[in-house]
């Protein structure tokens, strides 16, 4: 009797620990589907262009709106919003459009701070001297200057380089033109000189049968 309640309770007790490990594995394999959510979720970029037409603002206003959201979560590294030069990350889209629905820069700031439970940032008005200004802006919009320059450059070379290959398809014309000119004229020229050839050739025949003819009727006449 001992010997089978023994066995009993060494089967329920192996049941609940692989139900615990089961359940473990289970917490494991949720948290790490979470992980890859959040890595994932945040994954397309756009271009202050791309963000001014989503959000139908300017591009400046684009700017200032980057400028609060950066504000509110100072805790965060700036890659999370812009992770480089001229791209911007799908929740700095989902934060400007947050921004956008409050008031004024200054209640979004606030909500932020109040959902993470984090302080709002002072004002660093005293150290602005020691802080080097970004000029974001500016460099993009110097970059996308330069980048329709360059469009505009290919294109001018592209149409110089059309317009010589059909002045060179142009003097080829005219210089198969003029060869085709030549070769009648030297093809004239040719029978010119046969015409000639043949007219003093038949010239001399007619010399000398009129020479012969006169010599013949000379000896007859001396002969009488």
């Amino acid at each position: 009797m001992k010997l089978v309640f023994r066995c009993a309770n060494n089967l329920l007790h192996t049941h609940a620990t692989q139900s615990n490990k089961s359940f473990m594995y289970q917490d494991f394999h949720d948290i790490d589907a979470i992980e890859v959510q959040d890595t994932e979720q945040y994954t397309v970029h756009y271009t202050v262009d791309d963000l001014t037409a989503l959000l139908k603002v300017k591009r400046r206003q684009v700017f200032n709106l980057v400028k609060t959201v950066k504000q509110a979560y100072f805790w965060e590294p700036e890659t999370v919003f812009n992770p480089s030069l001229g791209k911007y990350s799908e929740r700095c889209l989902v934060e400007l459009r947050r921004v956008q629905t409050c008031k004024t820069s200054s209640e979004y700031i606030a909500l932020v701070a109040s959902e993470n439970q984090k302080p709002q940032q002072a004002n660093k008005t005293s150290t602005s001297a020691l802080v080097p200004t970004r000029h974001t802006e500016a460099l993009e919009n110097k970059l996308a200057n330069i980048q329709k320059n360059t469009t505009a450059l290919n294109v001018s070379v592209q149409d110089r380089i059309a317009a010589i290959k059909e002045r060179i398809a142009t003097e080829a014309n005219r210089t198969k033109s003029n060869q085709t000119v030549l070769d009648d004229l030297e093809a004239q020229q040719a029978i010119t000189r046969g015409i000639e050839k043949g007219l003093k050739i038949f010239e001399l025949e007619q010399q000398a049968a009129a020479a012969t003819v006169e010599q013949l009727t000379l000896e007859k006449l001396q002969q009488q």
